[in-house]
């Protein structure tokens, strides 16, 4: 049972043992490197719908150190790149038995409602976190935008990813409404961009990661190296990831006769900073991604950055003119012309791309969970 008085909780704070859950639902690289700083500053359990799900990739990583759960129970499958669903009640009997002062759930579905049911029995306190914006929820079904609204109702305050994302906690009536932005383990990335040697070459070298699935925009990249090739820029486009979309877009760059593109399918996060080593820019053409964390990893490796306003990272780590670009990936007559703007000014990329790096070096997992740590605390006590 939570107990309320604050001299109490302020000796807790103090001592760093309070006792925090995060509801999630698989197990993310780049969650597990914030969960492995959350764990040295608070009593931490994470509790994971399942170990992996539709939207996992095939990451391959050791056993976390961290306390953890699999909490398991029937699942409901999506489409992939979408988090499956855990309708099982199973979810509130492990918060029970760890009897947490505050729990972060992740978004708005049956786990975090299962953790408002735990927050009214035990009169503990709820977190909702999300990197969803307004962008990213336009198409909100009926059911969905009444949890929302449930949620805002019940739960003690909200955690956003990205600026953007804690803008739509506000829009949807949540008070108070903190940041925790998105971090991963950029350390290698940011050594990459340490490391990195803006050379006088006029050959472009741009990189693009992620899922090659529909809405990841990479066709309407095709098209826009193509026009920047055709129109007298010297690009050499390299996309990493794999998926259903693969066969369509290697047919599309052989009927735009884009003979300079090199395909690396699937690669592991730890090998991921020595193929951004070799790339003098990075596009994200995405036409939907709540966030992004392959942004935060380029700008890191100190890669100047083109990127969609229809990601929830644009908003935190592109500044125009300064970082990168922010372009319509539909619009390939403006996405060729700043390929080809960064293609004949080395200059220019290397001023984008120290940037990119400088701005990436205060996005680290410690700060995140330290961000984390900080709402919990503070709705503990008001």
């Amino acid at each position: 049972m939570f107990h309320r008085d604050k001299h109490m909780l302020r000796e807790r704070i103090a001592r760093g043992a309070v006792r925090v859950a995060f509801v999630t639902d698989i197990m993310t690289p780049y969650m597990l490197a914030v969960f492995d700083e959350l764990a040295v500053r608070c009593d931490f359990t994470a509790l994971f719908g399942s170990q992996t799900g539709s939207r996992a990739m095939e990451w391959s990583f050791t056993e976390p150190s961290f306390r953890h759960r699999v909490v398991g129970g029937w699942t409901i499958g999506r489409e992939v790149d979408a988090a499956d669903v855990y309708p099982n009640p199973r979810l509130l009997r492990e918060l029970w038995s760890l009897g947490p002062d505050v729990v972060i759930s992740g978004g708005f579905s049956f786990p975090s409602l299962y953790a408002a049911t735990y927050r009214w029995m035990s009169g503990g306190r709820l977190l909702i976190h999300s990197d969803g914006t307004a962008r990213s929820e336009v198409e909100l079904g009926r059911i969905q935008r009444l949890t929302r609204i449930v949620l805002a109702r019940v739960a003690d305050g909200a955690v956003g990813n990205s600026k953007l994302a804690a803008e739509r906690f506000a829009e949807l009536g949540f008070d108070p409404v903190f940041e925790a932005l998105h971090s991963t383990n950029i350390e290698p990335f940011l050594e990459v961009g340490r490391r990195r040697d803006h050379g006088p070459a006029r050959e472009l070298r741009l990189a693009t990661a992620g899922r090659l699935i529909p809405r990841k925009g990479v066709d309407q990249l095709l098209q826009a190296v193509a026009r920047a090739c055709r129109e007298g820029a010297d690009v050499h486009l390299m996309i990493v990831g794999s998926g259903e979309e693969e066969e369509r877009l290697r047919v599309l760059a052989a009927e735009l006769d884009l003979m300079d593109v090199e395909w690396f399918g699937f690669v592991e996060q730890a090998e991921l900073p020595a193929v951004l080593a070799t790339a003098d820019a990075f596009a994200f053409p995405t036409l939907m991604d709540p966030f992004g964390i392959v942004l935060l990893e380029a700008a890191a490796a100190g890669l100047p950055l083109i990127s969609s306003p229809h990601a929830g990272a644009t908003g935190d780590l592109v500044e125009e003119g300064r970082t990168g670009f922010v372009i319509e990936p539909r619009d390939t007559s403006a996405y060729a012309r700043a390929l080809a703007m960064l293609a004949g000014d080395p200059a220019l990329r290397q001023r984008m791309g120290r940037a990119a790096h400088e701005l990436a070096s205060g996005r680290t997992p410690a700060d995140t969970a330290e961000s984390y740590l900080r709402a919990a605390e503070s709705v503990l006590l008001r």
